[in-house]
């Protein structure tokens, strides 16, 4: 477990930054957020983009994935570029987004526009040339994002292809992105509800709904795509397998020096117990409970609350899915990588 841990950090970051940008795209694309909240988070996930490529450059290089032979090898070469491209892709949306000065809702509800402006030449302002390089750049970012869960998704799809050749697999990282990072900019976006009260509540009702379909479709690829630990069951007896020369050795050894021989040989006292206090089921159970029932509950009575523009007490459930869909995706991908260890 210790050893694969990086791996479960690496792949929960990078779920979290691709989904939290795919999310906030989306809000730029339809025109419904203030600029201030664009640039603010476009800065926060491009420091993340930079963090995810450097925690992949650390402990997950194609050298490190290469001493797995459970994994897909055939993919693990495509895994850095796809990233290093979402990264630099970031870079111009952030630019365009800066030099943008109509970028994002120009005016709260109900406030009258310029004098002699119409409703066209505001919708020519919104289209403008800034405004398409920006979008641009953001969508190839968010296309790099999906290659790169998507080629993520296809190293460890061994590990889970127990049911339709791992498709269940690969399907459940991009729901877990887009679940684990969009509820981090819906939460965030709430948040922003709570300094600028007069904005309209479809921005912040469509990314909870995004956030309710991911998770339910985390949970229906989660319990349709098989065992949670398929190549667990595969790993003990290759560690039997190696240790039986040494203890046969080790036993003749100490029968020429005792009189009466053992069968095994202890390395540790013998009233220990060896059984863990939650078993892997157990584990897995939680997990559900955590990551994908409490999570969903919350976020649909954030949806209702956000609908009675009870804002505040939104953005209070949205922290609590936060918390509890990381919690639940470290477990998740701690149990998936168990069969590496």
């Amino acid at each position: 477990m210790i050893q694969t841990l990086p791996l479960v950090l690496f792949i929960v970051l990078a779920e979290l930054t691709i989904g939290a940008f795919g999310l906030l795209y989306a809000l730029d694309v339809r025109n419904e957020v203030k600029r201030n909240f664009l640039v603010l988070y476009g800065i926060i996930y491009l420091f993340l983009a930079g963090l995810t490529l450097l925690f992949q450059q650390n402990f997950s290089t194609p050298e490190l994935l290469a001493t797995f032979p459970q994994l897909d090898k055939a993919w693990i070469p495509y895994e850095t570029v796809p990233l290093v491209a979402f990264l630099l892709l970031l870079i111009p949306y952030n630019v365009f987004l800066w030099m943008d000065k109509k970028a994002g809702v120009e005016q709260a509800k109900g406030q009258p526009i310029e004098a002699g402006e119409s409703e066209g030449e505001r919708v020519q302002k919104r289209n403008s040339t800034m405004r398409t390089l920006r979008l641009v750049s953001g969508g190839a970012a968010v296309l790099a994002g999906i290659f790169t869960l998507a080629v993520m998704a296809l190293i460890y799809r061994p590990l889970g292809d127990a049911v339709f050749g791992g498709v269940f697999t690969v399907a459940e990282f991009f729901a877990a992105a887009l679940a684990l990072g969009g509820v981090m900019t819906a939460m965030w976006l709430g948040h922003w509800y709570l300094v600028t009260p007069a904005l309209t509540e479809k921005p912040l009702q469509f990314a909870v709904t995004v956030v309710l379909a991911a998770i339910l479709a985390q949970g229906i690829f989660t319990f349709a795509g098989g065992p949670i630990t398929p190549a667990a069951s595969i790993t003990p007896p290759a560690a039997t397998s190696v240790k039986a020369q040494p203890t046969a050795t080790a036993t003749t050894a100490i029968t020429a020096a005792t009189p009466t021989p053992t069968s095994s040989t202890p390395v540790k006292p013998s009233n220990v117990p060896v059984v863990t206090p939650l078993s892997v089921e157990a584990i897995g159970w939680l997990r559900i409970a955590v990551g994908l029932v409490l999570p969903l509950i919350l976020s649909a009575l954030a949806w209702k609350l956000i609908r009675d523009r009870s804002f505040q007490s939104a953005t209070g459930m949205l922290y609590l899915v936060v918390v509890m869909a990381l919690a639940g995706e470290c477990l998740a991908r701690g149990l998936f990588l168990m069969g590496l260890s």
